[in-house]
């Protein structure tokens, strides 16, 4: 039988911590710091529409302020308002005019009046490249040009990036995050959960965090601590498709099915024609022995899906249990007709033809799954 489904997709949220955060600096600091810092937070949370204000609040209040041009230009850029950005970064420019800003004006101003392309992209990436050989400790300029590596999925040199933007700006739980997301797709968990460690330890915990953390604990195998993660995610952010599954694969990792298809059905509830949340579903009811329930809802995804070949083994491998053998073996040929190096198909296939009597078939099953491993 074949596991539940990760998702790893990467949805921010930041709740409770920013109120705390509000609460307790804003006695401390100056009103253009408080703006400033909780700019940074809600920017790496991801509410980019509330960073966005905190730095245009800074901005009213200390206007001479290059860097806080620059962080609005950049965000009114990601967001497609050209001219807006465009003006941020020339007055950023006009401020300070040997840093990284005013590379960012001419990349801007070669996107003219239409949507960020990747061209433009391409062209900002080497305008950040310049600041850098013009001006090495530039944190700003490292961090956009290792998010733009990321985007080009280059996370070796990311990594560098974000490396040393970390050494320059000790204080900044993005970059560990940022870190801890290259770690997380080159395979390296442990890494990433470290990284994902220093980030908490600033002060940082959101939805994005906490699952992502979530995702290196179960690449881990640590189930339990990673069900924690995605728990405390739901706390902030209860409607997350995505925290929904990962908590119920956790659950049916740890062999709680029933618990588990509670959080594929609330999950379901809003998305009904997800087919990972229907597999997944079918697998919880699949492990409790409910085969006919369990096929009826791969079934659903199917009518969905029709050639989706983690339903269609899960499918198959349910009918064998139930002794249709016939219509099991006819799922797995699906998914070899269309997935003929699916290694994990050619090992259900086997299994079934051994049960049913055809050994030699079945040994020839065998040694192409063991051909394709």
């Amino acid at each position: 039988m074949m596991s539940p489904i990760f998702f790893s997709e990467k949805k921010p949220g930041f709740r409770q911590r920013i109120s705390n955060f509000k609460s307790t600096i804003i006695k401390i600091f100056t009103p253009v710091t408080f703006h400033t810092l909780a700019g940074a937070l809600f920017e790496a949370a991801g509410s980019e529409d509330k960073a966005l204000n905190h730095y245009t609040q800074a901005v009213l209040l200390k206007p001479e302020n290059s860097q806080l041009h620059f962080k609005i230009g950049r965000l009114q850029y990601k967001h497609g308002a050209i001219k807006q950005a465009a003006d941020s970064f020339r007055r950023a420019a006009i401020l300070s005019p040997t840093t990284g800003p005013v590379h960012w004006v001419e990349a801007v101003q070669e996107t003219g009046e239409g949507q960020n392309t990747g061209a433009s992209d391409d062209n900002c990436a080497a305008k950040l490249q310049q600041v850098l050989d013009n001006d090495p400790e530039n944190t700003e300029a490292l961090i956009e040009l290792g998010l733009y590596l990321c985007s080009a999925q280059d996370y070796s040199a990311a990594l560098d990036l974000f490396s040393k933007a970390a050494q320059l700006d000790t204080g900044n739980p993005a970059v560990f995050v940022n870190m801890g997301l290259c770690h997380n797709n080159m395979s390296q968990y442990q890494d990433a959960l470290n990284c994902y460690t220093k980030a908490e330890n600033l002060g940082l915990i959101n939805v994005e965090l906490l699952n992502n953390k979530g995702f290196s604990l179960v690449e881990l195998q640590c189930f339990n601590e990673a069900l924690m993660c995605y728990s405390l995610a739901l706390e902030l952010n209860p409607d997350d498709l995505t925290l929904s599954s990962n908590k119920g694969t956790c659950l049916y990792k740890l062999g709680r099915h029933m618990e588990a298809m509670d959080c594929f059905e609330h999950a379901l509830q809003t998305h009904p024609t997800d087919t990972t949340l229907l597999n997944n579903k079918g697998l919880c009811l699949d492990a409790v022995g409910r085969y006919k329930d369990a096929l009826e809802v791969y079934q659903q995804a199917l009518e969905l899906e029709p050639d989706n070949a983690l339903v269609l083994i899960n499918k198959g491998s349910c009918l064998s249990k139930l002794k249709n053998y016939e219509e099991s073996l006819a799922c797995f040929d699906q998914v070899i007709e269309n997935e003929p190096d699916n290694r994990e198909v050619w090992s259900y296939k086997a299994l079934v033809l051994e049960k049913t009597g055809q050994s030699h078939e079945a040994v020839i099953c065998y040694n192409k799954a063991l051909g394709l491993q």
